[in-house]
């Protein structure tokens, strides 16, 4: 998930432009200044903006699990519309489901796996009977009918995801504004442009408003010195240790 590119630039060069002291006074001559310009890398701000990251990550994580969520729908795609459903209400129950809401899930699961094999059954079958022909045709109308209801909860997650994207990017989007704003009218800077848009001159200030936007990062404790051994007592070299005292001394 990236920052839209040119938000800044528009924003941030047009509220910098009306807080300068470029218009001289009434009546009065006054030297022109040249503005004093900054430029930012909206992909690297991108990039390394810990709490977009973080948005991402969260997003995607939320979205493999809806993922999840429709492939464990597939065991029950031979149902008919009204136990597909039942089905669909169970597996969306807050966790854990209740024992007699698993039993009933799994005798939804054996009943769409029982309709499977029999339509499995009478497609190799040739030629079918006239009963056997309007049962396979009802089991593939059932597929067919649950397959597009499964697209169209694919469908639904993708939006859902797409408008949560769009809310963080937004939110986030305020937050690099202000930081850039509150850092260039600190350093006295009267317009800051993407990089995108800037071919010469110019003062990089991307890693500061990067610095500025991301926590500080704690230092670690230094480590405890771990206790020394105490020291072995010296055992006198051999030859050194007393003689016995010899008879008659």
């Amino acid at each position: 998930m990236t920052l839209p590119q040119r938000t800044v630039t528009l924003a941030i060069a047009l509220s910098m432009l009306l807080t300068t002291g470029l218009v001289a006074t009434w009546g009065e001559e006054a030297e022109p200044q040249q503005p004093r310009v900054a430029f930012v890398d909206i992909l690297t701000i991108s990039s390394e903006y810990q709490a977009l990251q973080k948005k991402d990550a969260e997003l995607k994580a939320w979205l493999g699990g809806r993922g999840d969520y429709l492939q464990s729908l597939q065991v029950f795609i031979f149902l008919a519309e009204d136990n597909f459903n039942e089905a669909l209400e169970i597996v969306n129950m807050p966790k854990p489901i209740p024992a007699e809401k698993v039993q009933r899930l799994d005798e939804l699961e054996a009943l769409s796996l029982q309709k499977e094999q029999r339509f499995l059954d009478l497609q190799s079958k040739s030629p079918r009977t006239t009963e056997e022909a309007d049962q396979f045709s009802a089991l593939r109308e059932g597929l067919v009918a649950r397959q597009q209801q499964l697209a169209q909860l694919e469908a639904t997650i993708n939006q859902d995801y797409q408008e949560r994207v769009t809310t963080a990017r937004e939110e986030l989007m305020r937050n690099v504004e202000e930081a850039i704003a509150e850092y260039a009218q600190e350093r006295g800077y009267d317009i800051v442009l993407d990089q995108a848009f800037v071919l010469y001159g110019g003062e990089d200030i991307t890693w500061a408003i990067i610095d500025r936007l991301n926590p500080p990062t704690e230092a670690a404790p230094p480590a405890e010195e771990e206790p020394r051994p105490p020291a072995e007592e010296e055992t006198p070299p051999a030859g050194d240790e007393p003689r016995p005292p010899e008879e008659g001394e």
